[in-house]
């Protein structure tokens, strides 16, 4: 498979803004945290593939009842997936196995994520955001790592997550990150 990136795209915004008041409204009897556009389609300038990445950040408390909501709604509970506080859900119409690779049918594919407040995964999320959002420097890097990386052809998506890690540790490293703390990732991660 070939991952397609694209130039930054205002519209991405906008489509997050909608999305989040779909989510508001399914999760209006829950009192999560927030609703935040993470991901590379949130850094105003960085290219990125066309899939929005949520997070939805909850406590361990409100956590089961976040996803019964996402369920009667339509979408698939894939569970953590291997990365613990990190729970990936797929939009309604999508499957465990449909991994979000852009436009689908005129919709704008999405990672849709209930995240543990205080867990390494909304943290890992929150600071790669961040940092990006600060540094010019690393996040045009990043972009040329992800531009060279559509070149490649990937076994699955899993693959080419696994090949922009090195960067990402750059990134985690300026945000602060131990090497304990990105060993945690790094199992998660393998």
């Amino acid at each position: 498979m070939k991952v397609k990136i694209e130039p930054h795209n205002p519209a991405w915004a906008i489509e997050f803004q909608q999305t989040k008041f779909s989510l508001e409204k399914v999760l209006e009897d829950i009192p999560i945290r927030s609703i935040e556009h993470v991901g590379s389609t949130s850094i105003p300038g960085l290219p990125a593939k066309p899939v929005l990445d949520i997070d939805i950040i909850v406590t361990p408390e409100t956590l089961p009842s976040v996803r019964a909501a996402l369920v009667s709604a339509g979408y698939f509970d894939c569970g953590e997936m291997n990365v613990p506080g990190r729970f990936a859900f797929r939009q309604p119409g999508y499957g465990q196995k449909d991994a979000a690779w852009g436009h689908s049918d005129g919709e704008m594919r999405r990672n849709t994520y209930a995240m543990i407040e205080g867990g390494v995964a909304l943290r890992n999320h929150m600071d790669i955001k961040r940092v990006l959002l600060s540094d010019e420097g690393l996040r045009e890097e990043y972009g040329r790592v992800k531009k060279q990386l559509e070149e490649r052809e990937f076994a699955n998506i899993g693959e080419y997550a696994m090949a922009k890690n090195e960067i990402l540790w750059k990134i985690l490293v300026a945000a602060g990150w131990s090497g304990e703390d990105l060993e945690e990732v790094r199992k998660a991660n393998s």
